[in-house]
């Protein structure tokens, strides 16, 4: 009986091991995910969303994924996919919300596996009701009915002992939070009469996201503005995130006296307890009578202000910034905090709270009137944080989650692995995979890269990576550009992220995971959304150009058919990564605007590469064949315009012809059409004849840089040393040139320049 236990025992130890051994030996079923803590507290069950790229034709996550804590633990997770397609050739994007519990200061990996039938599920999921005037969403500390009667949030109910104990007594929000706006011609609301369209955007046991829009009007009179919000619903958390969108789509422009948001809370206790983020290391608080209240301003000259109980006017300290910007109140039995993200860098701002449980924001306030352009809009992130009056952490978590929750991002192998950006991230284990005298080259690259643009925002103030010169309400996450012309009205003029430039801010966050690349990267995708959402006309048109920049024969936002700006690479990038939906269909319509008209002119090579970018880029995202039909269309102008240039791409600047042969690189890896290989052969082999320059190591001028990835595409093709030592002499020479100072070259010299290095690895491993 001895014997046969220890040999059942010897035999289940070999099958342990057997089988953890057979889980090492699989890595590519395990897609790491790294967490970063950004506020020094320790979070708990805390939902976070991530992006995951799968490899095309990947069984294995053909379903939706689970994940796994750094124990091997299965927390509760929601996945979405994203980029559905019909075809294998294309990676598939995963958007994932799961909980994380990370200590202060920590940096964690969590790992995604393929799915199960049986999934770990919250303590109480989320559950939706459709009702028969919108919807009724709950968790087991909120409770919240949406109408189509009502803006926004039409009822709110708060268990502060977390059981989902719904009765009157816990009715904290009984009238709809208030949005209101006010012009010259007087006070814009949502009535009754007006219908809120609702639309529940994503549903599951962690989360739900309900899109919320309607009209603003004065009463008789038709809309001028819009709002379009994101509402976003957790499991195990008492608090919700609302993304609010204000639009002039009145067509014209027009001067706004005081914009709003804020609600009425059934806040109980003689005194309520208000707290304030101040310029202080510790909140500002103070007792409110109900006839009393307390606000926070920060006025058109960015100084601060506080009124009511509190009084003066204050310069904040550097380093303060991301202090700034939530308010709290407090009762006998709980208390309700808001956030407002990026608070002080969007001034002017407000946020106003009464002793009968009055909390408004003032997205515009009345001391502040500016004017508003046709076609623009403005985006806010609101966080809506409620607790029990004991709560003694609460502050420091509204804090948190209003300016830095925890972040989590794939990491950087894995994206390497998938291939699905087409060139590789500089990581630690790639570089010592490289030759020492490349890896070396390789690693000054990708400080150059990783400096250059944060120099471009800089210098940081404290913890705010955008320098205070590029701050504003219109304004912040854009770079100004100097422009002086004699003619010209006189005043700021914005590049508004020219090239392209938020893609290189992500992928650079991706490569490095520094949360100030993130940081800049979301100002900018979210201004950019916002300065380009609908034309200033606000009417429908088939043309390419969405961007809005100022006239400067008439100092206010107007259009531009300017192709510099019609990429959508960055936006589709913050859709995966960011949870970024109002990215996505910005995207859409560029690329459904590229399908009725291409504005392609023969006489600058750029035009085709944008409207060729811009419909790959679609595709990739949604699959649709109209996109790549367009995109061959596209392809079939530029072969046949090449063949009557002799080769080549004519242009005044070389850069420019590299713009459109990198366009011809993208659509190839995804069609292998031997014709455009052919074409862009003919292409390098022209600028090389014409315009390479043995002393400066470029092929003309640093724009010649752009050749990176259709050099790298032809080594690798047609296994030729010539491409490859090209290739290296460029990246060489670019290295060695100082820094990259202008936002337009800092997105063109970057664009595809770390291609060079998949020839380079094959190089060395052929060695």
């Amino acid at each position: 009986m001895v014997k046969r236990g220890l040999w059942i025992l010897c035999l289940v130890f070999l099958c342990f091991c057997l089988g953890t051994g057979g889980q090492a030996a699989e890595p590519t079923k395990e897609i790491p995910i790294i967490i970063k803590e950004r506020a020094g507290i320790d979070w708990k069950n805390t939902p976070l969303t991530v992006g995951v790229p799968v490899p095309a034709g990947n069984g294995a996550f053909a379903t939706p994924p689970r994940v796994l804590d750094q124990w091997g633990r299965e927390v509760p997770s929601q996945a979405v996919l994203l980029s559905a397609s019909s075809t294998a050739v294309l990676p598939q994007w995963w958007r994932i919300t799961f909980f994380a519990t990370v200590n202060r200061g920590d940096t964690l990996v969590y790992r995604v596996v393929p799915g199960a039938e049986k999934r770990d599920l919250p303590r109480v999921a989320v559950t939706v009701e459709k009702t028969a005037t919108g919807y009724v969403v709950e968790n087991n500390s909120l409770k919240m009915e949406l109408r189509e009667d009502q803006p926004l949030v039409a009822r709110a109910w708060f268990d502060p002992s977390g059981r989902g104990s719904f009765k009157d007594g816990t009715l904290i929000l009984a009238t709809p939070l208030a949005l209101g706006l006010r012009t010259a011609e007087g006070a814009l609301t949502i009535d009754s009469a007006a219908q809120t369209q609702i639309k529940l955007e994503e549903s599951g046991p962690v989360r739900a996201v309900f899109r919320i829009s309607g009209k603003m009007r004065k009463p008789g009179k038709e809309a001028s503005f819009t709002y379009d919000g994101r509402l976003i619903f957790y499991a195990d958390t008492p608090y919700f995130r609302l993304e609010l969108k204000l639009v002039n789509t009145g067509g014209s422009h027009q001067m706004v006296e005081e914009a709003w948001v804020g609600a009425n809370f059934n806040l109980k206790g003689e005194r309520i307890q208000a707290a304030f983020g101040s310029e202080g290391k510790t909140p500002k608080t103070g007792a409110l009578r109900p006839n009393e209240q307390a606000q926070l301003l920060v006025d058109a000259a960015g100084r601060i202000r506080w009124g009511g109980i509190f009084s003066g006017i204050n310069p904040a300290p550097a380093g303060t910034e991301e202090a700034l910007g939530w308010v709290d109140l407090t009762g006998t039995d709980w208390g309700v905090g808001l956030g407002v993200k990026a608070f002080r860098p969007q001034y002017p701002k407000g946020l106003q709270v009464g002793g009968t449980g009055e909390m408004k924001v003032q997205l515009l306030p009345s001391s502040s009137p500016l004017l508003w352009g046709a076609g623009v809009a403005k985006t806010h992130d609101l966080t809506l944080y409620f607790h029990s009056a004991r709560d003694r952490e609460s502050l420091n978590y509204l804090k948190a989650l209003t300016n830095q929750p925890p972040v989590a991002m794939p990491d950087a192998n894995w994206l390497n692995q998938t291939g699905v950006f087409g060139q590789p991230f500089l990581t630690d284990a790639f570089l010592a995979a490289l030759d020492p005298q490349l890896r070396s080259t390789a690693a000054l690259l990708k400080e150059k890269y990783h400096t250059d643009l944060l120099n471009l925002y800089g210098p940081s103030v404290g913890v705010q990576e955008i320098n205070p010169e590029h701050w504003g309400f219109f304004h912040y996450g854009d770079l100004p550009v100097a422009f002086t012309a004699p003619w010209a009205v006189t005043g700021k003029y914005w590049n508004n992220n020219a090239y392209d430039l938020p893609y290189q801010l992500l992928w650079a966050y991706l490569q490095s995971g520094d949360p100030a690349l993130l940081t800049i990267g979301e100002a900018a995708l979210t201004h950019w959304q916002d300065v380009d959402l609908v034309n200033p006309e606000a009417i429908p048109r088939p043309s390419p150009g969405l961007e809005h920049l100022k006239d400067p024969r008439q100092g206010v936002v107007s259009m531009t058919e300017d192709f510099r700006h019609f990429a959508n690479g960055g936006l589709l990038l913050g859709y995966y990564l960011l949870d970024d939906q109002y990215g996505y269909e910005l995207a859409l319509r560029m690329a459904d605007r590229v399908t009725l008209q291409d504005g392609v002119n023969q006489d600058d090579p750029r035009t085709f590469a944008a409207g060729l970018m811009t419909v790959v880029a679609a595709y990739q995202a949604s699959g649709r064949e109209r996109y790549l039909d367009r995109a061959a269309e596209l392809v079939d102008l530029v072969l046949a315009w090449q063949e009557g240039q002799g080769g080549g791409f004519p242009s005044d600047f070389i850069y420019k012809a590299g713009l459109l042969t990198d366009s011809l690189v993208a659509y190839y890896r995804i069609t292998g059409d031997p014709r455009v290989l052919k074409g862009i052969q003919k292409a390098v082999d022209y600028a090389l004849y014409h315009y390479w320059d043995e002393r400066s190591g470029l092929i003309q001028s640093t724009g010649g840089i752009l050749f990176s990835s259709a050099l790298d595409l032809l080594y690798r093709e047609t296994g030729e040393n010539k491409y490859y030592n090209i290739g290296k002499t460029q990246v060489n020479a670019f290295v060695n040139k100082g820094a990259v100072t202008e936002a337009k070259d800092v997105a063109l010299f970057y664009r595809n320049v770390f291609s060079f290095f998949n020839g380079a690895l094959r190089q060395d491993k052929g060695k």
